[in-house]
């Protein structure tokens, strides 16, 4: 079932309306794809039927959820491209370990809160879960007593109800554990149910869920130290991304780490990071 141009321009309209995600001209297939399924489902017998719905302004909200969920991109994998983890592990967790410390050295009135860690992308939960991995990881290794896991905390947010749903859940199918988990891993972190691997009670206690619009301002979704926001600038426009690093800029603490995804970067979008390499991933902190 195919869609005309003037078909497709008002769907992706009605795309970039909701979520600020921008698709070209050549996305045209990609598009039908995915919403051919969901074509039934929104009581439509046609794409001319969804575009006259969708750009009249009155849809509600199954309607949005229902595209939303059709239209993001979910690909994901526990620690994938390993190379930021590899950071995260090595450099950025040490700085971390000793934020803990300094903060339980204070008077009790001005300990501050635990180390907060932000996933803004979190899809179905495997780049939280990894972060979380790390964190227990080297807790144990070089936590000596003096840290421990509560005193970290790991928000994951998207803007798909479908996704989040499946996060908060924790359970992964074989292929999904098979792709960045080695079986030690799979052992230490998961409890096997039938043929599925659930999240254990230790590494899900450290990651709370909820869903967000990273479009929206930031003004409720509170401070950081660390934030995850990976190949997701990659789908919008230059002016959206120069706001969410400008916010992303303001939400974090000082000296706070932000990690991008391999194919992103704030060349011309914004100057108020500094900018470091560990191996093959640019860190970029707040001053």
């Amino acid at each position: 079932m195919a869609m005309t141009q003037e078909e497709y321009k008002s769907i992706t309209a009605y795309v970039f309306d909701i979520c600020g995600i921008v698709l070209g001209d050549d996305k045209q297939y990609l598009v039908e794809q995915r919403l051919t399924p969901v074509l039934s489902e929104l009581g439509c017998t046609n794409f001319t039927d969804l575009a006259k719905r969708l750009s009249s302004g009155v849809t509600n909200f199954l309607v949005r959820e229902k595209v939303l969920n059709a239209m993001t991109t979910n690909e994901t994998s526990f620690f994938r491209d390993e190379h930021p983890y590899v950071a995260f592990r090595e450099k950025i967790m040490p700085d971390m370990l000793e934020r803990v410390k300094q903060r339980k050295e204070r008077p009790w009135q001005r300990r501050g809160p635990k180390v907060s860690m932000w996933s803004a992308a979190a899809s179905t939960g495997q780049e939280p879960y990894s972060m979380a991995m790390i964190i227990s990881d080297v807790v144990a290794t070089k936590g000596m007593g003096l840290v421990t896991m509560e005193d970290f905390g790991i928000l994951g947010t998207d803007i798909s109800s479908k996704v989040l749903s499946k996060a908060m859940e924790g359970k992964y199918g074989p292929l999904d554990v098979a792709r960045g988990l080695t079986p030690d891993m799979r052992n230490r972190y998961f409890v096997k149910e039938d043929e599925f691997f659930v999240v254990n009670d230790k590494i899900r206690k450290l990651v709370e869920f909820k869903a967000f619009n990273i479009q929206d301002p930031f003004t409720q979704i509170g401070s950081f130290d660390v934030i995850f926001c990976r190949n997701i600038l990659i789908y919008f426009t230059d002016d959206a991304k120069k706001k969410i690093l400008s916010q992303f800029y303001q939400i974090l603490a000082p000296g706070g780490y932000l990690l991008l995804g391999s194919a992103e970067n704030m060349y011309n979008l914004n100057n108020d990071f500094a900018t470091e390499r560990y191996g093959a991933t640019t860190i970029y902190r707040k001053h």
